[in-house]
């Protein structure tokens, strides 16, 4: 099994040969820079409501921790550990807990080392009064919402990268070694495993499975995405968003690892030099397709989707004709996050710790704000017309939108 990560020009890879052996390499290319800020006419005011240092941020392995808001709170998790519940209001600590106190000290020392110090791999997941988050070491946590203390916690197949999606009934995780599982939401005992393909080489991630309370979607590294009964994991179809092309391991990369997004009775799903796909949830069929590349993904609003391409270009299309409604590029190479819809805007992050707004119309910048000094990698979050972003620096910030 390799693994790897190209963002840019960086290059992070985890072969497999006879056991596990970590490989990091970043080679530079100094032609690719990032497009530089343009003057606009901003239209849009970000004011700063509070911020709160939940831990040390994130480091070389290239998480994606974004908050999640249930009613009246806010979650949030740190690499080093930390899981907090704070007012949503006023960023006010309710609880806090260290995930590091669960474990023994032999524990401790397969989670830590000179190299990598994290412990949480997985953000937050939340849902039917828990939060969930998953470590390095290859478990899936559950937390009371209440006051933080543990509710259980149970092994998963490999290591999880991202958030543990949460029913009624089920907490449903997708690790990268191309595994998604199902557990009791009540006391974490594994329900059913589905388990699919991995190619020789792919991106350092997977995509977050998008659960309903009958259906689980999910998106993989061979560039399929199957459809899962919630019951059994039992697939009903599979659908093929990108198609492996070229003679190199590189060139055949076709990872889907960005968003889903679920609008109506159609799921929209792209990949890594691959496609835009836009799918007929009951029957697995493609209804329009395009190619496209990216690995952050997509989002819906308008009556368009969203896509941050991988080269931080960002496409507005009609999500039931495919037709291209605008394109942005000003962004390009600066490393975009997953974009968001809110209100009459789009937001994205960047790797430089700006946040910039999009108009959904017609695609012309109206707002910006830096917001991290250590850059932003993972999507913002919002309710109520606020905007909560967490930083690289590990910084949660909560932003009111004028």
């Amino acid at each position: 099994m390799y693994r790897g990560l190209l963002l840019g020009s960086a290059v992070l890879l985890l072969l497999n040969a006879g056991g596990c052996t970590l490989l990091r390499g970043t080679p530079k290319d100094e032609s690719i820079e990032p497009f530089p800020l343009i003057k606009f006419e901003e239209e849009i005011e970000l004011s700063r409501l509070w911020e709160v240092k939940i831990g040390k941020g994130v480091k070389k392995t290239y998480e994606r921790f974004s908050p999640v808001i249930i009613d009246s709170r806010v979650f949030a998790a740190s690499t080093d550990g930390k899981v907090v519940a704070l007012n949503v209001a006023t960023g006010k600590k309710i609880w806090e807990t260290r995930i590091d106190k669960l474990y023994g000290e032999d524990e401790m020392l397969l989670i830590s080392s000179d190299e990598v110090d994290s412990i949480v791999s997985g953000g937050v997941g939340g849902g039917t009064d828990i939060v969930v988050v998953s470590t390095t070491v290859g478990e899936v946590i559950a937390l009371h919402q209440s006051d933080g203390s543990l509710a259980w916690r149970s092994p998963t197949s490999s290591e999880v990268l991202v958030p543990a999606q949460i029913n009624d009934d089920i907490v449903v995780t997708q690790s990268i070694d191309g595994k998604v599982a199902a557990y009791d939401v009540l006391d974490g005992t594994r329900k059913w495993q589905f388990s699919t393909s991995v190619p020789i080489l792919t991106l350092r991630g997977t995509s977050t499975p998008l659960l309903t309370d009958s259906f689980v979607l999910c998106g993989f590294a061979n560039g399929k995405v199957v459809f899962l009964d919630t019951e059994r994991g039992l697939p009903r179809w599979e659908q093929r968003v990108g198609v492996p092309k070229g003679k190199s391991e590189l060139e055949r990369l076709v990872d889907v690892d960005g968003a889903l997004i679920q609008s109506g009775n159609s799921l929209f799903a792209t990949s890594y030099q691959g496609s835009l796909v836009a799918i007929d949830i009951t029957s697995g069929q493609i209804s329009w397709q395009r190619e496209a590349s990216s690995f952050v993904g997509l989002a819906e609003g308008f009556g368009n989707i969203y896509i941050a391409h991988a080269d931080s270009s960002i496409s507005a299309i009609d999500s039931v004709n495919n037709r291209d409604v605008w394109n942005l590029d000003v962004l390009t190479n600066r490393k975009i996050t997953t974009p968001l819809a809110l209100g009459n805007h789009v937001a994205v992050g960047d790797a430089e710790g700006y946040i910039h707004l999009i108009a959904q119309l017609d695609g012309r910048l109206t707002g910006r704000k830096k917001v991290d000094s250590k850059g932003i990698r993972a999507k913002p979050v919002a309710q109520d017309g606020r905007l909560y972003i967490q930083g690289n620096s590990g910084r949660l910030t909560a932003w009111e939108v004028r």
